[in-house]
């Protein structure tokens, strides 16, 4: 197994056992879940992008919903946790064959004031492509061309029939599978979803928790942040010649922000960027308007918006950032209609932090480490590994 992906699942796996095992008093419920996906891949390149069909998909999940007394149980009125082991197909099995993946997940009720039951699904994890880019028996795939890459799942469920052990649910979910641009090409497969399911109980005494209102929560700490992160991006056909390379990407963040109700942490702040790959590309060569300042231009300058989910030692991490200055992607990567503006213009990062000590204690300073997937407004940009420190004002 590569490098990165043990990294990956060693992530994945002590991110899982740490919500698992981080409870104060277990009075938790089991359930078994099947559930039917079908859906289509949404092309993120119209002029380079494989013909593909609808996509079905099978999934068995098996999760513990956290009907207990700990402050996380409580304040994400009793999320679920579990995860997710899936089977199926992209809608063109020539190329891109069979996918098979494993996601750890959490599932948060919404929409509380509703009178109907709406929950949220977040799942991290890994899949598995049986088919992959080659440039002889599959160039057409330029979609995926790792053997594993990354799985990132958000879905909205609403409960339609409910009883003591058995809930009927509809939902409709984003799926996304990219390697973070480690090997190319890897334009990613971003897909819209629709499903139905079926939870099973284990206890003919299970009942439903009690929402609750967490609008009687008002406390909000102040932090500010510090992080240095380390990825790996491989240089496509349209930013140089030497493609089949990783080089380093590397990150330093400072930013500030609040954290309400011991759980939730909403920041803003800088993060400076220096590509390797741009850099040596512009030594290299003689680049009209980049040239002249190659380490310069081979930077990347953005703002960005941050939020993140508390449990315990674990976080989930979302970031939307506004690019103010990347020259060198925008010079390869030119304005051309709405999207390719958009994609100069905005980035995300999604990932997984695991922090020293209990994010619920509120220490005075916690430190971090954490893995993350970039992606330029849905096409993969690069993975990337950090560690950062929070510090309480």
């Amino acid at each position: 197994m590569p490098r990165k992906v043990r990294i990956i699942v060693f992530f994945l796996c002590l991110g899982c056992f740490s919500v698992v095992f981080s409870q104060e008093k277990a009075v938790n419920k089991h359930f078994f879940e099947s559930e039917y996906l079908i859906g289509k891949i949404i092309p993120n390149d119209f002029d380079y992008f494989p013909k593909n069909g609808p996509q079905q998909i099978v999934a068995f999940n098996y999760g513990i919903l956290k009907h207990d007394t700990s402050s996380w149980g409580r304040f994400y009125n009793f999320p679920e946790i579990g995860i997710t082991a899936l089977y199926g197909n992209a809608g063109n099995n020539r190329v891109f064959g069979h996918q098979i993946s494993l996601l750890p997940f959490v599932t948060f009720n919404v929409f509380n004031q509703s009178k109907a039951v709406y929950k949220l699904r977040i799942g991290l994890g890994a899949s598995y492509f049986s088919e992959r880019f080659d440039i002889i028996n599959n160039p057409t795939n330029n979609v995926i061309s790792s053997i594993f890459s990354w799985d990132i799942r958000t879905a909205l469920y609403r409960n339609i029939i409910e009883t003591n052990k058995f809930v009927l649910k509809f939902g409709v979910g984003f799926a996304h599978q990219s390697n973070s641009h480690t090997k190319i090409p890897n334009k990613g497969m971003n897909s819209l979803l629709f499903s139905i399911s079926g939870q099973f109980y284990n206890s003919e005494d299970y009942k439903k928790p009690e929402r609750i209102n967490n609008a009687a929560y008002a406390s909000k700490d102040k932090f500010i942040h510090f992080r240095q992160g380390f990825g790996f991006h491989e240089q496509n056909e349209y930013e140089g010649p030497q493609t089949n390379l990783v080089r380093p990407v590397y990150s330093t963040t400072v930013g500030f922000g609040k954290i309400i109700n011991h759980h939730v942490k909403l920041s803003t702040g800088f993060t400076y960027r220096f590509y390797q790959h741009y850099y040596d590309h512009i030594t290299d060569s003689n680049i009209v308007g980049l040239s002249n300042h190659p380490s310069l231009n081979a930077s990347n300058f953005l703002i960005y918006f941050n939020g993140e989910l508390f449990m315990h030692h674990v976080g989930l991490d979302f970031d939307l950032e506004v690019n103010v200055f990347k020259p060198f992607f925008n010079h390869f990567h030119p304005s051309k209609n709405v999207v390719s503006t958009l994609r100069q213009l905005l980035s995300t990062r999604k990932g997984l932090n695991l922090y020293l000590f209990d994010t619920h204690s509120l220490p005075k300073t916690n430190i971090y480490i954490g893995a993350y997937v970039n992606t330029n407004l849905g096409r993969a940009d690069f993975m990337e590994f950090s560690v950062g420190m929070l510090k309480k004002l």
